[in-house]
């Protein structure tokens, strides 16, 4: 009989195999799962070096699929800057800046954190803080007389609009900022009853420009404040449960360098897919043309090598639609990317059919944002597959959040698959016009029903698929504190959703997902049955321990 390596035993073992089986236990040998049965059985292959993992009753289900996390980001929003998050108050944020300027030199910039918490609870009006206005110019100038000091804007999709950022008076000078300065667009230069600039910036952009424009003088993320971040990020999807993912809508060659340290470095806790992001926005097709000519080798067809350790690999191509006033001003500052961790992109139907088509032809599959135009992207992709036939490639509609029964049909026959964020119906008062689509909006049910493949996201707000499972199943609008229509999904089907379905966009629906012999030992402990446990629950769900390929890569350690 095998020996085996690890074995789970006294648990509610959801496999989320083809028959839904529920188990007691679980023999794992490796990187993968030997058998799934009851406990009496499977201790028979205990052997004198195995790990026995008693779960009390403890639930256990496949690892949670992000099928897009934005990791990169999400370290650089927690980490790096003056940490202001706590700061309730006008007093208590001069106070954090008055902390950082006692150990700065002089002249030198302290640049902070946003206002408010992350991942959503950003300050966007004056009356969330204590005294009912924003810091100014001149509460900073006390806090840090001697430096140029400059708070951050959040990236606009974590918060809502408008997007608040304040210098004082050094950081004023240092950008050269005036009475007579002109904003950039959709910026408010926040003035006193003089016509002085106070020092507050409002921002009406989802993605921030200011440090594009006005504040270029403003030191920057480095590659190493990425990598940091990344590192951090990991390890923080780790404790919630994640274990394999799809980066939506791409990364930058800088990105993926830093995944491959952190792999190298043995600090890679999860699986990873990524695809590229490339600065359309800042070069014609020709230059995008020959980087795609470049990069072939490592992300055509199922991705190039998934590097030492199997957990990293670089594959397909993200083409975006967005707004292109922003993605005009955000190609002046290439490479840069400020918060977002990919180019920003902005193709009209005709370069992104150009570049979808030589994407086809070099055999790389294509992902795109359709929240904003769906129906232009359908057109483009079937304009691409008249010509070089996309269907079996799985090119992705990332972010679907509104579909009619046509489009849905569509998206089946082009073989599309649909990554949809719950999340945003969290906030759906300013989100892609979900509180006005209500149950329209995010159809889920619908696309399911049509046969499209379907993998939940979180958009890395919040980072808990958990989270993103709750609110696939109560679809709650927070700002209008309603449901926008029922779900129509059983708890298992949200739970596949969120764990085995993903797999299918990284070509792994074979080896990984369910809890079966032959898969991949990939699975998390919960503290609670999200098939059974209260509805709102769900999303408070402990993470207890986190395995990828049969090792523990969060939670307290196996005696």
């Amino acid at each position: 009989m095998e020996i085996a390596d690890l074995i789970l035993v006294n648990g509610r073992i959801h496999t989320l195999d083809a028959q839904d089986r529920t188990v007691e236990a679980l023999v794992v040998k490796g990187e993968t799962i030997v058998v799934a049965g009851e406990t009496g059985a499977l201790l028979a292959m205990r052997g004198p070096k195995t790990r026995v993992l008693n779960l009390a009753g403890r639930t256990v289900v496949p690892g949670f699929y992000d099928a897009h996390p934005h990791l990169d980001r999400m370290g650089l929003r927690d980490l790096c800057g003056v940490k202001i998050a706590h700061c309730k108050s006008v007093a208590e944020i001069c106070a954090a800046i008055r902390e950082a300027a006692a150990h700065t030199p002089r002249g030198e910039w302290i640049v902070t954190l946003p206002m408010g918490a992350p991942p959503e609870d950003y300050v966007f009006e004056a009356r969330q803080l204590k005294e009912g206005r924003f810091p100014d110019r001149h509460d900073l100038d006390r806090a840090a007389p001697d430096n140029p000091v400059y708070i951050r804007s959040p990236w606009g999709w974590w918060s809502r609009l408008p997007l608040p950022s304040v210098a004082n008076t050094r950081a004023l000078a240092a950008a050269g900022i005036t009475r007579d300065t002109q904003p950039p667009q959709k910026v408010e230069i926040v003035k006193d009853s003089a016509g002085e600039p106070t020092g507050l910036f409002l921002e009406r952009n989802w993605a921030p420009i200011l440090e594009y424009t006005l504040f270029e003088c403003v030191p920057r993320f480095t590659y190493e404040d990425r990598y940091a971040g990344l590192k951090y990020a990991v390890l923080a999807s780790s404790a919630a449960g994640t274990t394999a993912a799809f980066e939506g809508h791409g990364v930058t060659p800088q990105v993926i360098d830093a995944y491959r340290r952190l792999e190298a470095a043995g600090e890679l806790t999860l699986r990873m897919q990524l695809p590229l992001s490339v600065p359309s926005a800042a070069f014609g097709d020709r230059k995008i043309g020959e980087m795609l000519a470049h990069w072939a080798s490592r992300l055509a067809g199922r991705g190039g090598d998934a590097g030492a350790l199997g957990l990293l690999r670089e594959e397909g191509l993200c083409l975006d639609v967005a707004d292109p006033n922003s993605a005009r001003i955000i190609a002046r500052g290439y490479p840069y990317e400020q918060w977002a961790g990919h180019f920003y992109q902005s193709l009209p139907h005709e370069r992104l059919v150009a570049l979808g088509l030589e994407a086809a032809r070099l055999g790389i599959r294509v992902a795109t944002l359709v929240c904003y135009e769906l129906e232009r992207v359908l057109c483009a992709f079937e304009e691409i597959d008249a010509q070089v036939p996309i269907r079996d490639k799985r090119w992705v509609a990332v972010h679907v959040t509104e579909a009619n029964p046509e489009q849905i049909r569509r998206i089946k026959a082009l073989g599309l698959v649909a990554t949809v964020t719950p999340g945003f119906m969290y906030m759906a008062k300013d989100r892609f016009n979900l509180q006005a689509l209500g149950a329209l909006g995010t159809p889920i049910r619908q696309l399911l029903d049509a046969g499209v493949p379907v993998a939940l996201s979180t958009d890395g707000v919040p980072h808990s698929m958990l989270f993103a499972l709750w609110e696939a199943l109560a679809r709650w609008d927070n700002d209008g504190k309603q449901k926008l229509g029922e779900a129509n999904l059983s708890r298992t089907e949200a739970l596949r959703l969120a764990t085995v379905a993903g797999h299918y966009l990284t070509w792994d629906e074979d080896t990984r997902g369910p809890l079966t012999p032959g898969m991949a030992a990939d699975f998390v402990v919960l503290g609670e049955d999200p098939l059974t446990c209260e509805l709102d629950g769900i999303r408070h769900i402990a993470v207890e321990r986190t395995f990828v390929a049969g090792h523990q890569v969060h939670g307290e350690r196996i005696d």
